[in-house]
């Protein structure tokens, strides 16, 4: 998700009956309900995973009950931003932070520790260059001038966190002209990623590289691509072997879980498009991880131009969320991890913003409805 907003929403075979009813039980299926059998890699997973934003916590009483209640709630994935700009700063090979004297990976390797502790395991989302890296100096959005200066960073990255973290994203929605150039350049983004997956996998042959979770949207350009035609030209600049799970958008908008797919609708099913891109492409073998996927239950008083992501009840917002991961667990045998747009925020997004209405929990971690439902399904026995 990106801090600019255009017409749509911006900001992956069981063995046994034990394990097949421990999986169901974790997927939160309804009684009686069938799951997709999981044989492709990286989909025989919890499905539960919820984005976070620790990075920017101060307290560590607030990163502590983070943790205890996404543990509490059967969530077993957390999406974290790395970013670049925080970790190697003044300058290249300086990981150093000179105006609080400290060491930037000291907040990192907590974050991970905490983890570790809770059993929650860590999607780190790697981007944001830092000024030295860019020419523009405006944007820290935009990719480096040198993309074997990201490799070295993602290096850095999965070398020191080799066990612990396994799991990277390379990017976030290169098909929006803010999150690259000033327009999208999928092929551009593949010699990126292909840089960026050549260095993690040296360093961590055991990681798993995510692609870059592509903004749904309805454009052609020339500064915003639709994430179904971006895919493609993905492929052909030869991405299918710089990736081991495609990160996809799901924003459900106004619409249930059940909407159909269509190509000019935003909706929960509009990642089945998704899927096709890539069987098109001979990469039916790949689990497709959901990024941010989410409804947005802004109060009915809000202004209709600022309901970016259109708007649902709490109810609906708790029951469809459920009712979608469900529904994948069924019909989706290359759903992998769900990561809910998002956890909590730290006090940043101000109750008369839309996105503030995504939140699992309030500031002060008083829970909402869908932090409730995800509980009850995901820790049904």
């Amino acid at each position: 998700m990106s801090n600019t907003f255009s017409s749509f929403p911006r900001r992956g075979a069981l063995a046994g009956a034990g394990v097949l009813a421990a999986a169901l039980a974790s997927a939160g299926c309804l009684p009686g309900q069938q799951r997709a059998p999981r044989t492709i890699p990286h989909s025989n997973v919890n499905p539960w995973g919820t984005n976070t934003f620790l990075h920017k916590e101060v307290e560590q009483w607030k990163k502590e009950r983070t943790f205890k209640m996404i543990k509490d709630a059967g969530i077993g994935w957390i999406k974290q931003q790395f970013p670049w700009e925080e970790l190697e700063q003044p300058r290249k090979g300086q990981f150093y932070d000179t105006k609080y004297g400290q060491v930037t990976w000291d907040k990192f390797d907590g974050m991970v520790k905490l983890a570790e502790e809770h059993g929650t395991k860590v999607i780190a989302r790697l981007d944001r260059p830092p000024a030295w890296a860019r020419a523009d100096k405006t944007n820290p959005e935009r990719p480096p001038e040198n993309f074997d200066d990201f490799g070295d960073f993602v290096h850095a990255v999965a070398s020191r966190y080799k066990g612990k973290v396994n799991h990277f994203q390379v990017w976030n929605e290169p098909n929006l002209g803010e999150e690259w150039t000033g327009k999208p350049d999928a092929a551009e983004y593949v010699r990126l990623l292909k840089i960026a997956y050549g260095r993690i996998k040296q360093a961590n042959p055991e990681a798993v590289v995510l692609s870059a979770p592509l903004a749904i949207n309805l454009e052609q350009g020339p500064i915003h691509l639709n994430e179904l035609d971006f895919l493609d030209q993905m492929y052909a600049a030869g991405a299918k072997q710089f990736f081991d799970v495609l990160s996809a958008n799901a924003y459900g908008m106004d619409k249930p879980p059940a909407d159909p797919p269509s190509k000019t609708v935003l909706n929960f099913r509009r990642v089945e498009l998704l899927r096709q891109v890539m069987e098109k492409n001979g990469d039916s073998n790949k689990a497709v991880w959901f990024n941010e996927f989410a409804w947005n239950a802004s109060p009915k008083e809000m202004a209709k131009e600022d309901l970016i992501w259109q708007r649902v009840t709490e109810q609906q917002q708790a029951d469809w969320t459920v009712e979608a991961v469900q529904r994948a667990q069924r019909d989706w045998p290359w759903a992998g991890v769900f990561c809910t747009w998002y956890f909590r925020h730290v006090g940043d997004i101000a109750p008369s913003r839309s996105d503030y209405y995504f939140r699992l929990v309030d500031p002060d971690f008083t829970p909402r409805p869908v932090y409730n439902a995800i509980r009850a399904a995901a820790t049904k026995k």
